[in-house]
């Protein structure tokens, strides 16, 4: 169920292992909206032997550096090439291009996405699951009731997977709202093909990363995300807004009978550090390769500690990112000059954002 790219990476790696996996998804086609765009190098990694990782770096940018402003004062700079990997970099591509580049993989193998497809129902029977399907967003289709073998449940925040399988998703949503914006610049001050973090001794703080030629996607805890950054630039379109709360979920289990749970279903958390997509995408994975090799049993023991590490995590940069207070924004500020100076401090975090380590 869902064919974003969690959904999209189960069949391809199911298919490419020989099963036959059915991809449907309850909205009316692709998202033409560019929700996450950070691609790190254990991801390109597993997706290296369905041949979607060499496309997805020719369609890409290549984030070498990060910087990170304070007060629009350069406090410290993160080297991705310091990390001792081949895929040394983070990759930018709109989700909407990650998605469009692993359904024509998908479609070589011989499945393609049904759309307005949705879970009606979902009943355990025997080693397997019988599932009922209808249509949605106002497309008429009659009920089908069919029997799986096993239902991976990629279909998000509002998983129907999830509650059908009845699985707990407990957490808590940050009261402060925050903004997102992808928009052409022209002029822009700072280096282009870059990644900026600006921080505010208000605890406002804003992020922008190159998606394509002059275009930016830009996110802030405030309203208006680009009155954050001082410089010339021009804004010459505005391609997307959006307002939205951070929302921290993990589910009690990754799996319940024969349905199991992947990306935004099983865990979600804020946008800081770029791991939401990949997470996804290695849960995918992993669920192709226990179901090869005959160990499903083992998943939710796997993949739910590493999802609950990384909310741990994002949770801790997240709050040292919005310090209001004098004295602890001075501390904050003095590590990073001091990280930002010294590659070899840097290389820890770097394998944790990359999913090197987990």
């Amino acid at each position: 169920m869902g064919a974003g790219p969690t959904g999209l990476t189960a069949a391809l790696e199911l298919a490419r292992r020989g099963y036959r996996p059915r991809v449907v998804d309850r909205d009316a086609g692709p998202t033409p909206l560019s929700k996450a765009v950070g691609i790190a190098a254990h991801t390109l990694e597993l997706l290296e032997p369905s041949g979607v990782a060499e496309r997805l770096i020719e369609a890409g940018i290549r984030i070498e550096r990060g910087y990170v402003w304070y007060e629009n004062r350069r406090i410290g700079t993160i080297d991705f090439t310091s990390l001792p990997h081949r895929y040394n970099f983070l990759l930018s591509l709109p989700q909407s291009e990650t998605e469009r580049i692993m359904s024509v993989a998908l479609a070589e193998q011989g499945v393609a996405v049904e759309w307005q497809t949705a879970l009606t129902g979902m009943n355990p029977n025997g080693p397997g699951i019988d599932v009922m399907l209808g249509g949605s967003n106002g497309h008429a289709r009659a009920v089908e009731e069919t029997h799986y073998d096993y239902v991976f449940g990629a279909d998000g925040i509002h998983s129907a997977v999830r509650a059908g399988a009845r699985i707990p998703f407990p957490g808590h949503t940050h009261s402060r709202d925050w903004s997102i914006a992808d928009v052409v610049l022209a002029d822009w001050f700072y280096e282009p093909r870059a990644a900026h973090l600006f921080l505010f001794d208000r605890g406002d703080i804003g992020f922008t990363v190159p998606v394509g030629p002059l275009q930016y996607r830009v996110i802030s805890n405030t309203a208006d995300p680009l009155a954050l950054m001082d410089g010339g630039f021009e804004v010459r379109e505005v391609l997307r807004t959006d307002v939205f709360k951070i929302a921290v979920n993990q589910a009690e289990t990754y799996q319940a009978g024969a349905a199991f749970l992947g990306g935004d279903a099983a865990h979600v958390h804020s946008p800081v550090g770029a791991r939401g997509m990949n997470l996804g995408i290695e849960d995918a994975v992993a669920f192709a390769e226990h179901l090869a090799a005959d160990r499903l049993a083992l998943y939710t023991a796997e993949r739910k500690p590493v999802g609950q590490r990384w909310i741990e995590l994002s949770e801790r940069i997240l709050k040292l990112a919005q310090l209001s207070t004098p004295g602890l924004v001075a501390l904050r500020n003095l590590a990073f000059r001091v990280v930002g100076h010294a590659p070899l401090l840097q290389r820890p975090l770097l394998k944790r954002m990359s999913g090197l380590v987990e």
